[in-house]
């Protein structure tokens, strides 16, 4: 257990940059091995020791052993620039020093029963999963993807590749002109007050579908230039929306569209987009590779789910009670327009539970 916790805490701060370790070879002037094995004629060697020499024991700290074997594999699998840091000597002592030091620390925690808290124990749990699923799904790259299959993607996704200018917009669908006019008029004498717009946008606007967002259409192209997929946008209100010229400004005139009223206001713009295949090539290879690791990771969740004995009780979840700010809605994608908002404060700020003690462990 206390080896097991040793390495799981020390990955962890070496992966945050908390220590600086380097690569240690069979002399001074010898450069770092961070391949591993070096053939010679007295058996494998890894990191210029042969298994006897890595076996011999560097330092003990209590029960705990380091190994030179340890401390080389250690030092080698980091950077080149701080493997030169530690090429001499005094340096790798140093090193040494800090691996001590950082030992008796995690001991002393251990001893003290933080290695019961439960973020430490799910910290160790992440830790094992992804180092798992790094064993398992992440032996080939991106690099690997077929040409074939990523020219195939390139033809079938050209949308994403080759894409007109595009304007992102909201609206405030009204019913009738007279009141779509007085709201464009209080728009228009203070025309970078995004509380107002939000505020009378939540008031006014009868478009079920954007009513949620303060009418935010999304981005959309021309109504002539529209591609699979875009927001159902009535041409007027598209043709209105380009016609702004500035990025927060309103169309002067009220809109009229498909029976109702619109005040239009720019939010976005997007220039046209043409990319090759061979410009589009490290991105669809990323992708591919990004979908196909979920994919192969999703198909033994669902194997050991299926494998396993899970029991879920779904009926008491309703229990769970949340502290959420006032007025917040989970429909709302824009709350940045309202600047007074705060996120809640969810206990008393800096409190740290006190560490739990082992039966006859000193606190």
């Amino acid at each position: 257990m206390k080896r097991r916790y040793l390495l799981l805490v020390a990955a962890s701060l070496a992966l945050s940059g908390s220590l600086a370790f380097t690569a240690v070879g069979c002399g001074e002037d010898e450069p770092a091995n961070t391949s591993g094995a070096q053939p010679t004629d007295d058996g494998e060697r890894v990191h210029g020791l042969t298994e006897a020499e890595a076996a011999q024991t560097l330092v003990k700290v209590g029960d705990t052993t380091i190994t030179l074997g340890d401390f080389a594999n250690e030092l080698a699998s980091k950077g080149s620039f701080i493997r030169t840091r530690y090429s001499s000597p005094e340096r790798r002592r140093e090193f040494l020093d800090q691996m001590i030091r950082f030992e008796l620390l995690a001991q002393e925690a251990e001893r003290r029963g933080y290695d019961d808290l439960p973020e430490v124990q799910r910290s160790e749990k992440q830790m094992m999963i992804r180092r798992f699923l790094e064993e398992r799904f992440d032996q080939g790259g991106p690099e690997e993807i077929p040409d074939a299959d990523v020219r195939a993607y390139y033809e079938s996704h050209r949308t994403e590749f080759h894409t007109p200018e595009q304007v992102r917009a909201s609206h405030i669908q009204l019913r009738d002109r007279r009141t779509a006019a007085r709201v464009l008029a209080q728009l228009l004498a203070a025309p970078n007050d995004l509380r107002l717009y939000r505020s009378l946008a939540e008031q006014h606007n009868t478009d079920a579908e954007t009513r949620d967002r303060f009418g935010d259409l999304r981005f959309f192209s021309r109504p002539a230039e529209r591609l699979e997929g875009e927001p159902a946008v009535p041409d007027a209100v598209a043709e209105a929306a380009f016609a702004i010229e500035r990025i927060g400004g309103l169309h002067p005139e009220v809109v009229e569209a498909d029976g109702a009223f619109h005040i239009v206001k720019l939010t976005g713009r997007r220039a046209p987009m043409h990319r090759t295949l061979e410009e589009a090539d490290r991105p669809i290879r990323s992708r591919l590779h990004r979908e196909r690791r979920e994919e192969a990771i999703q198909a033994l969740i669902t194997r050991l789910r299926a494998e396993s004995d899970v029991e879920e009780h779904f009926d008491v979840l309703g229990e769970v009670r949340l502290d959420l700010p006032a007025g917040d809605s989970p429909t709302v994608t824009h709350p940045q327009l309202d600047p007074t908002q705060r996120p809640s404060q969810g206990g008393p700020s800096g409190a740290i539970p006190a560490p739990p003690t082992k039966a006859g462990g000193a606190r």
